[in-house]
């Protein structure tokens, strides 16, 4: 029988954000389920806010009670869906969140997750999702998605069929993202002893006096960037101006293209107007390695150049004296120290990076010829760890592929339980 959402729930609603925001949040009491805590496969707690008593009373229509499917409706996360056993407790949602109360005599919770993350549910979302409601769902959206319901007792094959089914699939998958971290943790750790102590195990090694560094080979020095360099950065040309971009042919790179790899492509492509009339923009040369100053979830970003490119103002360019420093493997350098990096940023809610602390930044200087070998064994060593993590990815997303074609199927009726 296909019915819609409103037809078999007692509630659909979402929350709203207490009065103070998240001043009001306290290490302990009532949880309160935000966005980032509502996933298809469970409820991710490590970063549950908690509100006091009088907080909940002031929200006491929201009250998340057992057997209540949350639902993301705003944002990147919108349709992630997840259920409360009946054995939950308490707990209160904001305005991000969506409670689904189905009637029970009609459809279970688990069930009706199963229809909300299944191919036919999400379509709906997404189908739902246009003009001024993109990237959010209203509760007229939710109350007009339709599902197929079987009765009880068949919801509860479908259910128990895909519970079996499904964590089968999870468990590949965690095992898979396992090795996965190991082979990131196997080649971060390669790259941080390659570049501080070379490719001989038995160097003789002498105190750098820098503790972000350590020990290093004794015919390896100690310098400032600034000594084997000319730092810069470059600008935006203003979006306003159609002519800096419109048919443009010199490719142009923001903290957006520094991912800690090599940089082919540019975020744009300006023109020659552009470099000829906007102050601050300069072309920086092949293998300029380019440090992320600034920019959510990009400071500490390392990347090499493969282009001629001019860059934006969040990015500081590297441009190495080639006879002394060799750019593969201060990439490298730079990637090890990225921790670090990150550490030297100053700011309040926006951490930056200077030109001028960059410039000061100490870094080894092994002979030329080693930090080309030291680039050549990295190079070799990290395109096989490559590799292998990209086949991981490849079964990952295969798994996952599955799953959500499994879910569809039963829910839809093309697989028979």
């Amino acid at each position: 029988m296909r019915l819609r959402v409103k037809d078999f729930t007692t509630k659909v609603g979402s929350g709203v954000t207490p009065r103070g925001g998240a001043e009001t949040y306290l290490e302990q009491g009532i949880p309160l389920f935000r966005s980032q805590n509502v996933y298809d496969n469970g409820f991710l707690m490590d970063d549950i806010a908690y509100i006091s008593e009088e907080v909940d009373e002031s929200m006491s229509g929201t009250r998340v009670k057992p057997g209540d499917v949350l639902l993301n409706i705003t944002g990147a996360s919108i349709g992630r869906c997840f259920y409360t056993s009946d054995s939950f407790e308490r707990g209160n949602v904001n305005q991000h969140v969506c409670i689904i109360r189905p009637k029970r005599n009609i459809t279970s919770p688990s069930f009706l997750h199963y229809c909300i993350i299944s191919n036919e549910g999400q379509e709906q979302i997404n189908l739902s999702q246009t003009g001024a409601n993109r990237e959010g769902l209203s509760v007229e959206d939710i109350k007009g998605f339709s599902f197929d319901i079987p009765s009880l007792s068949v919801q509860q094959k479908m259910v128990d069929y895909l519970d079996e089914k499904t964590s089968a699939i999870d468990t590949q998958v965690e095992l898979l993202e396992k090795k996965k971290d190991a082979y990131a943790r196997l080649k971060k750790a390669m790259i941080n002893r390659a570049v501080t102590r070379g490719l001989d195990e038995h160097v003789k090694l002498k105190d750098s006096g820098e503790n972000h560094i350590g020990f290093i080979p004794e015919a390896w020095e100690i310098r400032r960037l600034k000594e084997i360099s000319t730092i810069g950065s470059g600008t935006t040309p203003s979006t306003k101006q159609e002519s800096y971009y419109n048919n443009g042919t010199h490719p142009w790179i923001n903290t957006g293209c520094v991912q800690d790899c090599a940089i082919i492509t540019p975020a744009d492509y300006i023109t020659d107007k552009a470099i000829l009339e906007c102050k601050g923009l300069s072309y920086y040369p092949k293998e300029t390695i380019l440090l992320a100053m600034y920019g959510g979830g990009t400071i500490g970003n390392v990347g090499i150049l493969r282009i001629d490119a001019a860059i934006n103002q969040a990015c500081c360019a590297i441009n190495l004296n080639r006879k002394v420093a060799d750019p593969e493997y201060y990439f490298y350098l730079l990637l090890s120290m990225k921790s670090w990096i990150i550490s030297r940023g100053f700011g309040g809610t926006q951490v930056n990076l200077s030109q001028g602390q960059i410039a000061n930044f100490t870094v080894c200087v092994p002979p030329y010829e080693e930090q080309q070998s030291i680039a050549e064994y990295l190079d070799k060593k990290s395109t096989k760890i490559d590799a292998a993590i990209a086949n991981i990815d490849k079964q990952t997303d295969a798994l996952k592929r599955l799953k959500r074609s499994l879910i569809n199927e039963v829910i839809t009726g093309q697989r028979a339980v």
